[in-house]
């Protein structure tokens, strides 16, 4: 008897050992998928163009011996984002090299974008200096992105671009070359 149990039970070991396992994988969840979604690397690329804004009125002043230029809003076409309006406030320290004004370290304040949804991207831009060539100050400008509003809450990534300022007209300014990634 005790045999025909040991058989028995060898068998039962044997054929749940031989029964197909169930290998789908569950569908992930919104907040997954959401999390998966960040992990992506999304082009920013394109260009935009600003103008001096007398109207705006941001909140923020310029820090030590650096000089307001005023507060410039922009315009332009990015990836990912489509149309893209942007905002900021600009403060420059003139860059004197010899006795000679050669350019100006440049200092962005409050600097943001808005989708053409609304959702608005809070930028920092790394100070940077454009100097003066015969027609215009120009410059190479870096972004971080740090948060937002909407889908942008947790908005991570940035750009490079290069900043000209037409020496006939300095209450415009081009960010041509716009190249980066946003992770949103």
């Amino acid at each position: 008897m005790k045999k025909y149990v040991l058989v028995a039970f060898s068998l039962l070991i044997g054929i749940s050992a031989c029964q197909k396992a169930d290998h789908t994988l569950a569908p992930a969840s919104g907040s997954e998928l959401e999390a998966m979604a960040k992990k992506t690397a999304r082009p920013f690329k394109g260009d935009m163009t600003y103008t001096l804004d007398t109207t705006l009125g941001l909140p923020c002043n310029c820090s030590g011996s650096a000089i307001a230029v005023g507060d410039f809003s922009g315009s332009g076409n990015v990836t990912h984002m489509g149309l893209l309006a942007s905002h900021n406030k600009t403060c420059v320290t003139p860059i004197i090299q010899n006795g000679v004004y050669i350019g100006n370290h440049i200092v962005i304040e409050c600097g943001s974008f808005t989708a053409a949804n609304g959702d608005d991207i809070e930028v920092a831009i790394q100070p940077y200096d454009v100097y003066f060539n015969s027609t215009s100050a120009t410059g190479t400008m870096q972004a971080t992105f740090i948060g937002g509003t909407g889908r942008f809450v947790n908005a991570t990534g940035g750009f490079t671009g290069t900043i000209t300022i037409p020496l006939n007209n300095p209450n415009v300014a081009y960010l041509t070359g716009i190249d980066g990634t946003i992770n949103y």
